[in-house]
């Protein structure tokens, strides 16, 4: 699992006025958005990229709590071996693997400071890629010596 890539795949935004912040970000950074309502969820599947330029995609939907916070969800091989991974290094898991039909499996937790951490197994794109070869978007990586470098970014 450390060789692998574990890119943010996936985002959720909280809304209070989910039309307000709609606008907000289409307005700002010109994401589109697709009403995706669905189990008496509001809930709009947000585009960041356009078809030549792939960007991150995510969600919006209408808060349903104060207390409810962005989650950025994480891609791994593995949803069951990052859980513990996530317990084993101080964080906690708040909600377990769910399915996402059609799409793979999710969990959600915290770090060991309290931030939100969302899990993401895909059904669909199998393994996820490894230093130097294509990501998920599709986008292609130069290749690098650096890239196979496996030790930590200076600071």
């Amino acid at each position: 699992m450390k060789k692998t890539i574990h890119e943010i795949t996936h985002f959720e935004i909280p809304a209070k006025d989910p039309e307000k912040l709609r606008n907000f970000y289409a307005n700002v950074f010109g994401w589109k958005f697709k009403n995706a309502a669905a189990q008496n969820m509001q809930y709009w599947n947000i585009a960041t990229g356009t078809k030549h330029i792939p960007g991150v995609n995510g969600g919006l939907y209408k808060k349903g709590s104060q207390n409810q916070t962005p989650v950025n969800y994480i891609s791994t091989t593995d949803l069951n071996e990052s859980m513990a991974e996530v317990e084993k290094q101080g964080g906690h898991i708040t909600v377990g693997r769910k399915e996402v039909v059609g799409q793979g499996f999710t969990a959600v937790g915290e770090d060991p400071e309290g931030n939100p951490i969302g899990l993401f197994e895909s059904k669909s794109r199998g393994r996820f890629r490894t230093r130097g070869t294509q990501s998920q978007s599709g986008a292609n990586r130069v290749k690098s010596e650096r890239r196979q470098d496996m030790r930590a970014d200076s600071k």
